[in-house]
């Protein structure tokens, strides 16, 4: 038991250690996964929810997500992010603004709300989780953290997109596979509302495949 900890722990270090490196090493020009404030996700985000609903932001980074959800609004906000380096930095930027946004750093699987979210968005974390043990540990801090009725909005690369981001390994999907591998939990219960293949053009101009999913849990017995 004490060695399975150990691992576990020896892991996320690890994982710690690459996304503070990243964006400690590089700015946002040099980072393929940087897109301007008018997202898909916005979007999607603006149309769906009322100004008072509680979003979390998963793996958020320095996105321009929540500033622009900011400036929209919103306010019952939640930055999760690995990387110390780039939560500094986004609530560097915001200055005054960072108040209204509650700020998570650590492993995702050790955040919980205190109160259920209205809506999970996460725009390239799910497609690391490339075994079924991580895929499940995933889930199950998903469904704990959104109220029935609530919304998932998850982006990973596409079956046709690519097979690697950030140098490491990733899981692709479709709408169909995503929807089914959200509903491999017990008692999970996800509807597809809306999805779309989204080609997002990186700094350097190359370009990347998503899958975007917006999904409702209709019924979850915690």
């Amino acid at each position: 038991m004490k060695d399975a900890q150990h691992q576990a722990n020896q892991s996320s270090h690890a994982i710690q250690h690459h996304w503070e490196s990243r964006y400690e090493q590089n700015g946002d020009h040099s980072l393929s996964w940087t897109e301007s404030a008018q997202s898909l996700s916005q979007q999607w985000i603006r149309e769906t929810l009322p100004r008072s609903s509680s979003i979390a932001d998963i793996g958020a980074g320095r996105s321009m997500l929540l500033p622009a959800l900011l400036d929209a609004g919103y306010r019952n906000l939640t930055h999760v992010e690995w990387s110390q380096c780039a939560s500094q930095a986004l609530q560097h930027q915001l200055k005054d603004q960072a108040s209204h946004i509650t700020w998570f750093v650590g492993d995702l699987n050790q955040w919980q709300p205190p109160a259920l979210i209205d809506l999970w968005h996460d725009r390239a974390v799910f497609h690391f989780q490339m075994d079924h043990t991580s895929i499940q540990q995933y889930l199950h801090s998903l469904h704990r953290a959104v109220r029935p009725g609530g919304y998932a909005l998850l982006a990973t690369f596409h079956l046709d997109g690519p097979e690697t981001c950030s140098g490491l390994p990733v899981q692709r999907y479709d709408a169909n596979s995503l929807v089914s591998t959200l509903n491999d939990s017990k008692d999970a219960n996800w509807k597809p509302v809306k999805s779309q293949i989204w080609t997002h053009r990186t700094p350097s101009g190359s370009e990347q495949i998503f899958q975007y999913l917006l999904a409702q849990q209709t019924s979850f017995d915690p």
